[in-house]
């Protein structure tokens, strides 16, 4: 695989677990997260006035993944809802990469080596390793398996749909900008909509006062890690994309241990070397 490529998708789940870190210590997640992609919409008018609007065949693969991407987020709080995020996340985001492999070979026709097809698995099983925490059965494990599980299929689909989508493009950047902007318009308007039903507006207001410079850096994380992928989806394989986009997990992990001083135990180093091995296989194949 090539160098840069290969580093450029490193550097993209980097800032993704950037991202990840700084909405960690917010308690408000949801409206952090759509302060942030509205800011991130904000960035993607200079894309759009740099590379002008996509191409109209790439219309119908824009608002697909916009659907698909609000189907995710209510997926996230739903699983979260019912379970811990121990559980959750880590099915969520590892599982993905490999149903992104299934359904590229299966309706793309990709061409995926074996090499590049255990690395990816590898990686698959160490991000599972490193999160998945079973808690006290207390929770209702069965209801939140279950949403964590279809997101994991909404992963994959938007993964491709995107994937596809900007395939169709003369250039990736002008994709990323609708995308972005559509996407952060429209998941803030329906966060106000949400919370001026609740009457907590002026709540929310109050306290973004104390919190508007992590969603203001998570816009330019957000907008920057989707653009590198998506633009790497363009030079090779989508499920390699994926694959080496969810260690961002790892990255966020090793942030906790040696600054947060979290817990590193059997199972977790065998997520790590599980990650690194499939790096291995995949940047040498």
């Amino acid at each position: 695989m090539n160098g840069f490529v290969f580093s450029s998708i490193l550097l993209a789940a980097l800032m993704h677990a950037g991202w990840n870190i700084l909405l960690k210590s917010g308690s408000d997640k949801t409206l952090e997260i759509a302060i942030a992609n509205f800011m991130a919409a904000i960035l993607s008018l200079f894309l759009l006035f740099h590379y002008g609007l996509p191409e109209q065949k790439s219309f119908l693969y824009i608002f697909l993944s916009l659907a698909l991407h609000l189907v995710y987020f209510f997926l996230v709080a739903s699983a979260y809802r019912f379970g811990d995020l121990n559980l959750t996340y880590p099915i969520m985001r590892g599982l993905a990469p490999i149903l992104t492999l299934l359904f590229g070979f299966a309706f793309l026709n990709e061409p995926i080596s074996t090499g590049v097809t255990i690395g990816i698995f590898l990686v698959s099983a160490g991000v599972i390793l490193l999160g998945l925490r079973i808690t006290n059965a207390s929770e209702n494990h069965t209801k939140a398996l279950i949403f964590a599980l279809t997101n994991s299929l909404v992963i994959a689909l938007y993964t491709l749909v995107d994937g596809y989508g900007v395939r169709l493009n003369s250039n990736a950047w002008s994709y990323v900008g609708l995308l972005m902007f559509l996407h952060g318009c429209v998941f803030l308007t329906l966060v106000i909509w949400q919370r001026r039903h609740q009457g907590l507006l002026f709540e929310s207001l109050s306290y973004l006062k104390t919190r508007w410079p992590y969603p203001l850096i998570g816009g330019g994380c957000i907008i920057g890690s989707y653009s590198i992928a998506l633009w790497a989806m363009t030079q090779v394989p989508i499920s390699l994309v994926a694959a080496l986009r969810e260690t961002s997990v790892l990255f966020a992990f090793l942030f906790g241990v040696l600054y947060l001083k979290e817990s590193l135990y059997p199972q977790r180093i065998l997520g790590i070397l599980g990650v690194c091995l499939g790096l291995i296989f995949i940047r040498m194949n």
